[in-house]
């Protein structure tokens, strides 16, 4: 799955640049100006492309994806409590992206070999960005745009379904700063997960998940500790986003 998001991540750049490579340096006017645009740019870009993706590219992305995942799975067992803080820190590394798909693709594959933690862990963490930024927004209004807080309004739904794509807008706006804090507060929810060997064994994220945990302490234990370790990586993020969004306007202010 790695190997499927690496690679068409990197496709998807090698055509950019290539078509506007190709537009720059290829172009006719008049008659065949239609033939250049609709059959050239696209038959020969994908040609080359494909040429690229499976004599140059193909090789090394398998290697990074069967080189994290063996790291990974080096992890487990006695680092359990390291590989719930790894775990947790590539979910929100980038909301979505291809390092969050890595730690899912492991996720699914630890649980196809009985192993539930580190799903459950992925499901916990899954809810922390996105708690944080409506938290954020909520208690310090005065450090975000109209634009930002109706956004943050409404980002708290997502995390309760396990959607970590509705604080993008904020990690694209101020990357390190954001998604730094996510990292933090997700490590630590990560880390206490595992800690605790409470498992999941169903795919799937968001809060309903709390209702099929297994392992750990048992009875109402694992829901507590499981929604209680997410309430507190986001609380870790809010206040680091809100410390470092405060830094960056001072900052701001001073120049101006």
């Amino acid at each position: 799955m790695l190997n499927t998001f690496l690679g068409g991540m990197l496709a998807g750049l090698l055509a950019g640049y290539l078509m506007k490579w190709m537009k720059k340096h290829i172009h006719s006017d008049g008659a065949f100006a239609g033939v250049i645009t609709f059959w050239v740019y696209p038959v020969i870009g994908t040609l080359i492309v494909a040429v690229l993706m499976l004599f140059v590219v193909g090789q090394p992305v398998a290697w990074l994806n069967q080189a994290l995942i063996n790291w990974l799975n080096g992890l487990a067992g006695a680092n359990a409590l390291l590989l719930g803080a790894v775990i947790g820190g590539m979910v929100s590394f980038d909301l979505g992206g291809p390092v969050n798909k890595a730690a899912y693709a492991f996720c699914l594959g630890a649980m196809a070999n009985g192993n539930f933690v580190p799903y459950c862990v992925f499901a916990s963490v899954k809810m922390v960005s996105a708690f944080s930024i409506s938290a954020a927004c909520l208690l310090r209004k005065d450090l975000f745009t109209d634009e930002e807080r109706q956004v943050g309004n409404q980002t708290w739904i997502l995390g309760l379904a396990g959607i970590t794509e509705g604080a993008i807008p904020f990690a694209m706006a101020d990357p390190i700063r954001a998604i730094g804090s996510f990292i933090v507060g997700s490590v630590v929810t990560g880390g206490i997960v595992a800690y605790y060997a409470i498992g999941l064994n169903v795919p799937g994220a968001g809060i309903f998940s709390m209702f099929l945990l297994k392992g750990g302490i048992g009875g109402l234990m694992n829901p507590l500790i499981w929604l209680g370790a997410a309430l507190l990586g986001a609380l870790i993020s809010t206040i680091l986003l809100i410390l470092l969004r405060k830094q960056k306007l001072n900052k701001k202010m001073a120049r101006d």
